[in-house]
């Protein structure tokens, strides 16, 4: 690693640590706004703590099992080392939400009370790893682009200083999603699945950005984290299914509308890679991503649907 190297990687630690004290300081905040109870101080510094350390755990481990296939004892000690190219982002979200789990529990209060009211600083700090990614060069970037499109469009490298490239800065886009997310959480803030439907409208654009950048792990021809992302949201849409009394089929259209998409974002991939044949025709990959916001846009639309069907089954029952 150059020297250079090095300095990216140190401002893009410094940005993530920053970002997890100001998440948490919003988080003892609006703790101590909603719950007068004198354990504030010590829920928080835990939920810092620990959040820190199981999210640094998380994004290794999670690395590690992504990449099992690639294993080798020649180079362990690269296994275990933090360098940016040997973590992943969704095991860093995986291992923070499971901090604030340990924490809420060693604090003796309730997990899912935590959890939902972390639910938008979690997004948050989603939102600052994604913008982190500027330090990182071509970790969050997309296709190649003709011409010299602005930020926050594109990045710009120059190569011996005197000629430039720009790539699609996918991470931005990212970035900003989640910030969407955030305000969701924020607009919901009451309700007692609030943790579940921002983690939902956290990895619901990611299936068409993951299917955008240009570094990714990859199992044959499936992107790892693309398919993540997208079993959890369709997990979702089966819970809510699952959870609505009674049991009807009404109740699994926003499932089955999961299973229709995903056949369909199958097939957009393939053409993507130039697995289906169009004959002397060429589908453009924007007019393929505009399919694809469609549906991720249907998929809201189902979670919505399905969330709110739960809902009104429970008040009937209670009724």
């Amino acid at each position: 690693m150059t020297l250079s190297q090095e300095r990216q990687e140190g401002l893009w630690l410094l940005w993530i640590g920053i970002s997890m004290l100001l998440a948490c300081l919003w988080f003892a905040i609006a703790w101590k706004r909603r719950n007068k109870e004198n354990n504030t101080v010590l829920l928080s510094v835990l939920v810092l703590l620990l959040g820190t350390v199981c999210g640094a755990l998380g994004a290794k481990l999670i690395f590690i099992l992504f990449r099992i296939n690639m294993f080798s004892f020649a180079r362990l000690s690269e296994w275990f080392t933090l360098h940016v190219e040997n973590v992943t982002y969704y095991g860093g979200v995986i291992g923070v939400c499971f901090g604030v789990f340990l924490a809420a529990k060693i604090a003796r209060q309730a997990p899912g009370k935590v959890l939902n009211a972390f639910a938008p600083m979690g997004a948050f700090l989603a939102a600052m790893a994604r913008f982190a990614e500027a330090f990182l060069g071509y970790a969050g970037v997309g296709m190649y682009l003709d011409g010299e499109p602005p930020f926050p469009l594109a990045v710009r490298f120059t190569w011996d200083g005197e000629w430039f490239e720009y790539y699609l800065a996918v991470f931005i886009f990212e970035g900003i999603f989640s910030l969407v997310a955030c305000v969701i959480s924020l607009c919901h803030g009451k309700e007692e699945h609030r943790f579940l439907r921002t983690l939902f409208y956290l990895c619901l654009p990611q299936v068409l950005f993951e299917s955008m950048r240009t570094q990714s792990i990859v199992w044959l021809f499936v992107r790892v984290e693309q398919l993540l992302c997208f079993v959890f949201c369709f997990g979702v849409l089966v819970w809510y299914a699952l959870k609505t009394r009674p049991n009807r089929f009404r109740n699994w259209v926003p499932a089955i509308t999961g299973l229709v998409v995903c056949g369909l974002l199958i097939a957009g991939e393939f053409a993507l890679d130039g697995k289906i044949d169009f004959g002397e025709e060429e589908i453009p990959n924007q007019l393929i991503y505009g399919i694809y916001v469609v549906l991720l846009a249907l998929l809201a639309v189902m979670e919505h649907i399905g969330y709110r069907r739960m809902l009104e089954s429970r008040q009937e029952e209670k009724g």
